[in-house]
This record gives structure tokens, C-alpha cells and sequence, in this order.
């Protein structure tokens, strides 16, 4: 239990952080869905993670930028299997980039979680 209270306790200061940095360049009111999902997923991925704060503003960051280029793909004209192989690519590229910001340990805790989390499809 006071694991799981220090657990909450850490992602609370993480999202207040991630308000304040975005308050700090400009005004952090979420702007769209991407912002809103990629936040939830931050939460998400912290309680399991351990970020620091500079890690989870980047890891946010690069999610938003993700479900961006995610929802595009999904709208675009493309057929369903250029679709699937797109989203595929940009789930790869997600997740070598994520292998840059957070440490060993954490980039395999979050790769088991992305699957769950972040699951491909159409």
C-alpha cells in the first residue's frame, strides 16, 4: 500500500511538471485528443517506468507528436495494408526513440507496456 501511495504520489508531480513546463512556453490547455491521450499514457507508463521529469516531457512529446502522425495516417487514402505497414513504421520509430531518452531498465519495462498501452491497429 504505501508503494502504490508513493507511486500515485510520483505521477501526480509528474503531470503537475508536465503542466508546468507546457505553461511555461505556453499556455498547457490541451489542445486536442493527442494531448489529453498522450498525457494518460505518460501517467501510465510512469507508475511503471520511473521517469524523471525531463524523460517524461520528452516521452509526452514524442507520444503527441505519435498520435499526430497516427490519426493522419488513419485518415489518409491509403489503402488498409499501406495503413497497417505505416503505422508499424512509425511504432518502430517510436519506440527507438524512446531508447534514447529513458535507461536500459526502463526502456524494457516500457516495452512491455507499450503493447499493452499502445496496441497497432487500424
Amino acid at each position: 500500500m504505501k508503494d502504490l501511495f508513493k507511486n500515485f504520489i510520483k505521477t501526480q508531480i509528474i503531470l503537475l511538471t508536465l503542466v508546468c513546463v507546457h505553461t511555461a512556453s505556453a499556455q498547457f490547455v490541451p489542445q486536442n485528443e493527442a494531448e489529453e491521450q498522450a498525457a494518460k499514457l505518460v501517467q501510465a507508463y510512469q507508475s511503471e517506468v520511473g521517469m524523471t521529469i525531463e524523460q517524461a516531457s520528452a516521452v509526452y512529446a514524442k507520444i503527441v507528436e505519435v498520435i499526430a502522425k497516427e490519426n493522419s495516417i488513419r485518415n489518409s487514402k491509403a489503402t488498409e495494408e499501406q495503413k497497417k505497414k505505416s503505422l508499424m513504421d512509425l511504432s518502430k520509430e517510436e519506440t527507438k526513440h524512446m531508447s534514447t531518452i529513458l535507461d536500459s531498465k526502463q526502456f524494457k519495462e516500457y516495452k512491455k507496456m507499450k503493447e499493452r498501452l499502445q496496441p497497432m491497429g487500424l
